[in-house]
């Protein structure tokens, strides 16, 4: 204690702690106070009970000698805030030359870890003016690459890091990732480990630690934090595999044994995750849940997650040769309009690849339920983006409606006329799109919605028996007997260079839409037997006596369903030219009907009309 200070305790004036810490604020040395900042000791007046300190920016500051023991922190001569003061021109200089050392000298100065927030405070404007700063900063981060004992966050709010240049640095990761106390630091502590990997000699050998403890940690802790469970698993896994001989320790928890234990929640938990860690979530089903029973678990997937996850669970099921099990979910989604906004949005963009086989105009209607739902709830909340797709997408309307029949097409056209969710504008460019690929459908434009007609289509029950027999055929026989087509072909090797397979997935495209046509079509028929047709007036079920104005020969056509058509017994069906012309005309009246010259007509007379019977 200094001999002055050691009297002024003697006298009772000072306490002797406070004596300790007055002897060593002697003149010249640098301090700190939570509010005044950084200063250094300009004059003591022992006797005056005073010490005088000249603040940064503010000199000539007194304290009195107990105010000053207790609220004053020592600067060591090298810490960097004590250079600051005493030595700015050298700082300002070594920001300039050697920008990595005076990062090092912040570090030290600060425990050896420090947030960048409290780097720009020590720096920016005091060593380093503010305008330059930030460039200052990048061209500091490019040259601290070399410098492996300083750790550069790759997020701001992580922190940099000094460390021990007497432990290797590999050994240093090690540490940190093991004592890392929760997921968040473990998985901070790995990424730093994936960025510096060059630096192990051995890093499959020197990281199995960290393998042992991550599937530890995850068994004590997917239950109440699954989200970050996972992806520390794969983060391990991404590692492991750019890592040549690498693996995980026997017995190890994987991906697959987390997608089984978790199949309830694990959909919530993933929705956030990139593209890349849900590719490799959804690549794991077939091992979490084997024997196929994986299909349904993932199709499950489709209608509780978003975009992201809809394009890898349709690529892991491409992959895994279950097109057809895809197409047929996607289906039986949109009857049932389960479909969220993101499953249309993919739909639509993949209409020329994952999704063609189901790609038609009930994924129109699906969409305008979607919006049409959301508007009388208040929207648009979630269908913003199903609005921007129809009108952005210059194509999209017109490919759904280019082979769909006519019925479909005109309520299509009536339901976007009608439509609350839509300004005038949009529904006329909408119409626009729809007649520009089928322009019969013109007339819409000035019937406006009108009165709902019954689109369905008429049909024998002996046809529709017929299309259902069929129906069956293909989804129980030949998609069955391709898909095992595509198995043999995918077994004899190389894809790229293999006929036999893409032989068979192209087949495999044209049997899904065919169902697909087909099941629209029994959707919308409606059977009959033809009883009780009136026969004043030709319509479907009559038998029609003609007479050719031009041959002078006489011929009898019947009018039945439309699949009944069979021009060998004269039987047309209703949806025929020939027909639509008959169709409403009484006894007597003459009718131009199609002849078989190309764009020619011929003239006949009704002679008489009689019901059908079957």
């Amino acid at each position: 204690m200094n001999p002055e200070v050691q009297n002024i305790v003697a006298a009772g004036k000072l306490s002797a702690a406070d004596g300790e810490k007055i002897s060593k604020l002697e003149p010249g040395t640098c301090v700190q106070h939570k509010s005044w900042g950084i200063g250094k000791i300009a004059e003591w007046d022992l006797l005056g009970d005073r010490l005088t300190i000249d603040f940064e920016g503010k000199p000539g500051h007194s304290f009195k000698l107990a105010f000053a023991a207790s609220s004053l922190d020592i600067l060591p001569s090298e810490h960097l805030l004590a250079r600051r003061l005493c030595d700015l021109p050298g700082l300002q200089d070594l920001a300039k030359n050697d920008a990595p050392a005076l990062v090092v000298l912040a570090l030290r100065s600060s425990g050896g870890t420090l947030s960048l927030d409290d780097l720009e405070r020590l720096l920016k404007g005091k060593i380093i003016p503010d305008s330059d700063y930030k460039r200052w900063w990048e061209n500091a981060k490019k040259t601290l690459k070399s410098h492996r004992h300083v750790v550069v966050p790759a997020k701001r709010t992580e922190k940099l890091l000094l460390r021990d240049q007497a432990e290797k640095p590999a050994d240093v990761m090690v540490k940190s990732f093991l004592a890392a106390r929760d997921l968040k630091g473990k998985l901070s502590a790995l990424a730093s480990i994936t960025k510096d990997i060059d630096l192990f000699e051995d890093a499959k050998t020197e990281l199995v630690p960290v393998f042992q403890d991550i599937s530890d940690t995850v068994r004590k802790s997917f239950k109440l934090n699954l989200k970050e469970s996972l992806q520390l698993l794969l983060a391990r896994d991404e590692l492991i595999d750019s890592l040549p001989g690498a693996a995980a320790p026997l017995g190890s928890m994987k991906i697959a044994d987390l997608v089984c234990e978790t199949r309830a929640t694990l959909a919530d938990a993933i929705k956030s995750l990139p593209s890349a860690s849900l590719a490799r979530i959804y690549r794991a089903f077939p091992e979490a849940f084997p024997n196929r029973a994986w299909v349904p678990e993932i199709l499950n997937h489709l209608t509780k997650t978003g975009g992201k996850a809809v394009a890898e669970i349709a690529t892991v099921l491409d992959a895994n040769d279950e097109l057809d099990v895809l197409a047929d979910a996607l289906k039986k989604s949109l009857r049932n309009r389960l479909l969220s906004a993101d499953l249309l949005i993919w739909m639509a963009h993949e209409r020329r690849g994952l999704a063609e086989s189901v790609f038609d105009i009930d994924l129109g209607h699906a969409i305008l339920s979607v919006i049409e739902n959301d508007h009388m709830e208040g929207g648009p909340k979630r269908t913003g983006r199903l609005q921007s797709l129809l009108s952005d997408d210059g194509t999209l309307i017109g490919e759904m409606v280019t082979g769909s029949e006519d019925d479909d097409v005109r309520l299509f056209a009536k339901r976007i006329l009608s439509s609350a969710s839509f300004d005038e504008l949009t529904r006329r460019s909408l119409m626009a799109r729809i007649i520009k690929a089928r322009p019969e459908m013109e007339a819409m434009m000035a019937e406006n919605a009108g009165p709902r007609q019954d689109d369905s289509l008429i049909v024998s029950w002996e046809s529709l028996e017929r299309k259902k027999r069929e129906l069956e055929d293909l989804v129980n026989v030949k998609i069955p007997d391709n898909k095992r087509e595509i198995q043999i072909a995918r077994a004899e090797g190389d894809l790229r260079e293999n006929g036999g397979y893409k032989a068979a997935r192209d087949q495999q495209a044209v049997l899904l839409r065919l169902q697909g046509k087909y099941e629209r079509e029994i959707r919308h028929a409606r059977g009959t037997d033809f009883a009780d047709t009136p026969s004043d007036k030709v319509g479907i079920g009559t038998v029609v006596d003609l007479f050719d104005t031009g041959t002078g020969t006489a011929e009898t056509l019947t009018i039945l369903g439309a699949w009944d058509g069979d021009l060998e017994k004269n039987i047309i069906s209703y949806l025929s030219e020939s027909a639509k012309a008959l169709i409403g005309r009484a006894a007597g009246e003459e009718v131009d009907l199609p002849a078989d010259t190309a764009h020619g007509t011929r003239r006949v007379k009704v002679q008489a009309i009689r019901a059908y019977k079957s």
